[in-house]
């Protein structure tokens, strides 16, 4: 990675508490960045900050829930004031979901929306202004292997990260006319972080059962591999960036089946 796009600038990581955001923090600190730290969860946050600072970095971690607009207006105001601008915003915020539409309700649907489509646009919304005044300004936003295809058993996930691709592809269409921002739409497939475990479920769903087959099958790439795949796309303005052979196969069947990607994803791992 070219330590110089990232040094001296500011860069913002939501859900930095744990997993591939924790990787992300770190990611950046190494090539240079200071870095605003975003979480819900205050013990999580609070490791990754004196990991920042033990690795020499400068850092502003602050509790708070991204999806709440009025809040987060506050958190970038601070973050920008104490850092003195932002450059770079990647929302990595969100919540995985195990639950099809027959076994989910209309509030699991609001609140795995809210957690992931949510998040991604109070915290754009609150921090675009800033972004908007660098030279050369990022915001990536990230939506999912399951923002590429729709498979059955997790609905009200695949509709939220859908929602994010659509926002983020809409907002790339918007700042056409600000050449100095690039918008990516970041497709992780399944990465292993101890996302699987802080899921959210039906009610009905074994939630320990779901888990234990996401990590078994599912979470195949490491965060810090795809922090690294991430931040190079993102320093390259790149308008998509998959990450893992899964998001590359979730891509490579939508556009070459079309609608029966379905059958070619299954014809694919069977075989």
């Amino acid at each position: 990675m070219n330590r110089g796009f990232y040094a001296g600038r500011v860069a913002v990581v939501t859900g930095a508490g744990a997993g591939i955001g924790r990787e992300l923090a770190m990611g950046l600190v190494r090539v240079g960045a200071s870095v605003g730290l975003v979480d819900i969860d205050a013990e999580g946050l609070g490791a990754t900050v004196e990991m920042v600072r033990g690795a020499g970095g400068e850092v502003v971690g602050v509790v708070a829930d991204a999806a709440d607009a009025e809040r987060m207006d506050a958190v970038a105001g601070e973050v920008a004031g104490r850092l003195g601008g932002v450059d770079v915003l990647i929302n990595n915020a969100g919540r995985l979901y195990y639950g099809g539409v027959t076994e989910s309700e209309p509030a699991d649907f609001d609140a795995v929306m809210r957690a992931n489509f949510g998040a991604a646009v109070a915290s754009t919304k609150a921090f675009l202004p800033f972004v908007l005044k660098s030279a050369r300004g990022r915001i990536a936003n990230l939506s999912s292997a399951y923002g590429l295809i729709g498979l059955g058993g997790a609905a009200p996930y695949t509709a939220a990260k859908f929602a994010v691709r659509g926002f983020t592809e809409s907002l790339r269409s918007e700042l056409r006319e600000h050449p100095n921002v690039a918008v990516t739409c970041v497709y992780p497939g399944g990465v292993k972080t101890g996302i699987a475990w802080s899921a959210l479920a039906a009610a009905g769903v074994d939630r320990h059962r779901a888990a234990a087959r996401f990590d078994r099958h599912i979470a195949r790439t490491h965060p810090g591999k795809a922090a690294d795949v991430m931040l190079r796309g993102i320093e390259r303005g790149k308008s998509r960036v998959l990450i893992g052979p899964d998001a590359i196969l979730a891509d490579t069947a939508a556009r070459m089946a079309g609608g029966q990607y379905e059958k070619l994803i299954r014809l694919v791992v069977r075989g």
